[in-house]
């Protein structure tokens, strides 16, 4: 039997707006929202992906999304977001974003298991020795996370998108809701049991299994993994005891992205779990091969394709004359206002835009997420670069707190991508990423000096942080956002989101109105620049969207196109700034008192290597004196 059960995010707030009458939720958001779906067959229980980004909020409104949902404001409505998630046997991980993994850390991170009575496998307790084997008889013993299967490249990219996030979270003085302990436990080598495409592991797990094993200590007390050569061996070798047969598929979109087949062994029949899939074959990546391992699946769980709300209605063939529920007014003569995308046409529209931005002396901002689709872009935008060579006129660069990791990452992961990128590195025509025009900063500061040191040459910049409410993608908004000849270009609508924080700790359903009396909000009254220039007026709380920046700016330019209209060059939108008060009473006796002990430090260890290299000098004089008195005696004779 199959069974499936949405855990949280099947579907955000379809209530009618009370003033109006209409469906205004459904008209902003154009992506599906971060989910984890129980899935139990052949006896097996398993958690596919637990997906959390800006979308869903932490702590402060935690108690009315229990009792709203996250589908509704009546209870009766909703899925409710759980404090804990069931128990199963195994968590599959589809892919490196935010909406499959983005809440891994905050259900199985260290600190959150300590809470739960529960350990990570990568921080479990070990009992192995004979001097602890006594003690632990009588203890019950802790229950352990379950085992989280994925790629490599999903394991590798999405710690990095996990390190991103927090960092950008951090920095604005937002509680990312998990520490970096937790990031580092979920995503050890005891947690993930990582498989190649087309290789299947077997379920229920036993003792025999490589990843089921208990850890080993050296001398030292270190824990030391055991041979992951034999791990495909282990997994795949005796199978009359096994119930579920699982083997994950390539899928595209995102490096290491795949599906999941589940074969029940008793009978063979097959599920396929595909939330994600892309058959279209691109630069980095080959297309989905759901068409090939899909064929005779029995069933197949799935979730809509394309964009959604006013988004996806421009994609839509016109309405009946009688239906009178539309709100788009169709003037394209019984067409779609927009063509369904091509891969080679989207990306000589995206190119032309930027290229017309830089030609008027202007900026492109295009905000990105950490590691995932930014392999594309990177790709694409470094080749016109290079066959143009525009290096010299226009600056192309990368920001992000984890971009250097990130692209590290990616050049040794060549054999999960397409195979013309194998090819061009077999042939030694060089590494397909090793994005010559492309400048890789860690922040903002590091790119403005990017910019000073070319003279201020126009500059294309793949900024982290695509919902433009943090990281350096929302930084560069302020900094370049009064400029009508900059362009901000939104590639990824899937992080064109509500903010969960302001959503939820609403009574009412939000309203698509845009508030044209502001253009920035800001904590208290407003914020300056370095300059002392106000960025904008601050709204208050009732004022503040309900919806990220870049959800602001999609539906700007999506209700233009309805209209049949040019995105207007100045538009308004809010964005969170940052407030930062300057420190007083215990909490500057605090920081002055750590600032002096480091400073202690820091002086003490400077004195310590001062010390030592006079003794190093001393020592070299002595040396050189005995080698005189051998070299004069030796003479003599």
């Amino acid at each position: 039997m199959l069974r499936v059960t949405p855990i949280y995010g099947s579907s955000l707030a379809t209530t009618k707006n009370s003033k109006d009458g209409t469906d205004d939720p459904l008209e902003w958001i154009s992506s599906p929202t971060p989910s984890c779906t129980l899935v139990e067959y052949a006896g097996m229980k398993l958690l596919l992906n637990a997906g959390w980004d800006e979308t869903l909020p932490l702590d402060g409104n935690s108690n009315k999304i229990r009792e709203g949902g996250i589908q509704g404001n009546k209870p009766e409505e909703a899925t409710a977001i759980p404090d804990d998630l069931p128990d199963v046997d195994a968590v599959l991980i589809t892919d490196s974003t935010l909406s499959s993994l983005g809440g891994l850390p905050l259900y199985f991170g260290a600190s959150k298991n300590k809470k739960r009575g529960r350990s990570p496998r990568s921080l479990s307790a070990l009992h192995s020795n004979n001097k602890q084997s006594n003690e632990f008889d009588g203890q019950k013993k802790k229950k352990r996370n379950p085992p989280f299967l994925a790629t490599y490249p999903t394991v590798k990219m999405g710690q990095m998108t996990m390190y991103d996030q927090h960092a950008s979270l951090s920095l604005d003085g937002t509680n990312p809701g998990y520490t970096l302990e937790d990031v580092d436990a979920v995503f050890s080598n005891r947690s993930f049991c990582t498989l190649k495409y087309s290789q299947t592991v077997y379920f229920p797990l036993g003792d025999d299994d490589a990843f089921a094993e208990e850890d080993e200590k050296d001398e030292d007390g270190d824990e030391i993994m055991r041979m992951r050569k034999q791990q495909s061996s282990k997994i795949n070798s005796k199978t009359s005891d096994k119930l579920l047969a699982i083997t994950p598929h390539l899928s595209g979109h995102v490096v290491g992205g795949c599906y999941w087949v589940l074969k029940q062994l008793s009978d063979d029949t097959e599920v396929i779990l595909a939330p994600t899939y892309h058959h279209a074959k691109e630069k980095h990546l080959a297309g989905s091969t759901l068409h090939k391992f899909g064929v005779n699946a029995d069933a197949l769980m799935t979730m809509p394709g394309g964009p959604r709300g006013l988004l996806g209605k421009l994609y839509q063939p016109p309405p009946p004359k009688t239906d009178t529920t539309s709100s788009i007014i169709h003037y394209n003569k019984g067409k779609s206002i927009l063509s369904p995308p091509v891969g080679s046409r989207s990306e000589a529209e995206m190119i032309e835009s930027v290229m017309a931005a830089l030609r008027r002396d202007g900026n492109v901002l295009l905000p990105v997420d950490a590691s995932g689709r930014v392999l594309e872009l990177l790709l694409v935008l470094d080749r016109h670069w290079e066959r143009q060579r525009l290096g010299g006129a226009y600056n192309l660069c990368w920001v992000g707190p984890m971009a250097s990791n990130t692209i590290e990452f990616a050049r040794s992961q060549l054999e999960w991508m397409a195979e013309p990128l194998g090819a061009q590195f077999d042939s030694q025509r060089g590494h397909p990423y090793s994005l010559k025009s492309v400048r890789i900063c860690s922040s903002v500061a590091e790119l403005e000096s990017v910019i000073e040191a070319s003279n201020g040459n126009p500059t294309a910049v793949l900024a982290s942080g695509a919902s433009l409410d943090h990281g350096p993608a929302r930084d560069l908004l302020l900094k370049w956002g009064d400029n009508p000849d900059n362009l901000v270009l939104i590639t990824d609508s899937t992080r064109c989101v509500p903010r969960g924080n302001v959503w939820f700790s609403r009574e009412d359903p939000p309203s698509n109105k845009i508030d044209s009396r502001a253009n920035l909000i800001a904590s208290d009254e407003g914020e300056t620049d370095e300059d002392g220039k106000l960025l904008g007026a601050a709204l208050s709380s009732p004022e503040i969207s309900s919806y990220t920046t870049a959800s602001q700016l999609l539906y700007q330019w999506c209700a233009a196109k309805a209209a049949g209209e040019e995105m207007a060059d100045v538009v308004n939108v809010d964005a969170y700034v940052p407030h930062r008060a300057p420190l007083a009473g215990a909490e500057l006796k605090e920081f002055l008192a750590e600032e002096e002990a480091e400073r202690r430090e820091r002086k003490a260890e400077a004195e310590k290597k001062a010390m030592l290299q006079e003794i190093e000098l001393a020592r070299g004089q002595l040396r050189l004196g005995d080698d005189d008195a051998v070299g004069g005696g030796a003479a003599s004779k």
